[in-house]
Formats: C-alpha cells, sequence, structure tokens
C-alpha cells in the first residue's frame, strides 16, 4: 500500500520549494520584501515643481511676470508634495527663491526707473523746458 509522499522523510516538497529551484529562497526577480508587501513604486517628480523651477528661471530674464506665476505653482506644488509625498520639494523651493527673488529684483529696478523719471521731470520743470 502507498501513502503520499514516498522520499522517507521530511524534506522540501518535490519541485524545489518556493522561489529558486532547489530551495527556500526569495523568488527570483529582486524586489524581494521580507514581510510580504513588494518594493515599493518609484514616487515621481510633481510637474507643477518643475514648472515653479522654470517659471523662476525665465522670471529672471522676462520682467518678472512669470515670477509671478512661479511663486503660485511654487507653493501649490509643496503643498501636493506634503499631502502626497511625490519628488521635488527641493525644485518646488528652489522656484520660490528664484520667484521671488527675481519679483524683488524688478521691483527695485522699477522703482529706480521711477525716481530716475521723477528727477529728469523735476531738473525739466525748474530749467524751464
Amino acid at each position: 500500500m502507498s501513502y503520499g509522499n514516498q522520499s522517507g522523510g521530511y524534506g522540501p516538497p518535490q519541485g524545489g520549494g518556493y522561489g529558486s529551484p532547489g530551495g527556500y529562497g526569495p523568488p527570483p526577480g529582486g524586489g524581494y520584501d521580507p514581510y510580504g508587501y513588494g518594493a515599493q513604486p518609484p514616487r515621481g517628480n510633481n510637474g507643477m515643481a518643475i514648472a515653479a523651477l522654470i517659471m523662476g528661471i525665465a522670471g529672471l530674464f522676462i520682467c518678472g511676470i512669470t515670477s509671478i506665476v512661479g511663486i503660485v505653482l511654487g507653493h501649490i506644488s509643496l503643498g501636493q508634495i506634503k499631502r502626497t509625498h511625490e519628488e521635488g520639494r527641493g525644485m518646488a523651493i528652489a522656484g520660490l527663491v528664484l520667484s521671488y527673488f527675481g519679483v524683488a529684483c524688478w521691483l527695485v529696478v522699477l522703482v529706480i526707473w521711477l525716481v530716475a523719471i521723477g528727477v529728469l521731470a523735476g531738473s525739466a520743470s525748474l530749467s524751464g523746458y
């Protein structure tokens, strides 16, 4: 009479067990998590953080208008990154710094320009022209 396992012991089942042939190792293909949850999927960069960085750089050269957009996008992207745990926090911060710097520089240029016009207009009225 024959009863199931004919190997005569308590070894691994025929076919090699789990994973690699011949033993109880991790499954082939890498990404092995001993707790059984699998590897975490890679987190992508936040698109608004990238846009904030681009707008901040462009705002240094294009009259600061894109800097205002960069400030808005930077703050929105920081909120999204905090909520979704995406990558790109450094880009969002760099975009904010460049955007605020761009706005500040263009405000200084605007004030100097207005003061220069005021001085020229005042000197022209004194000289009689």
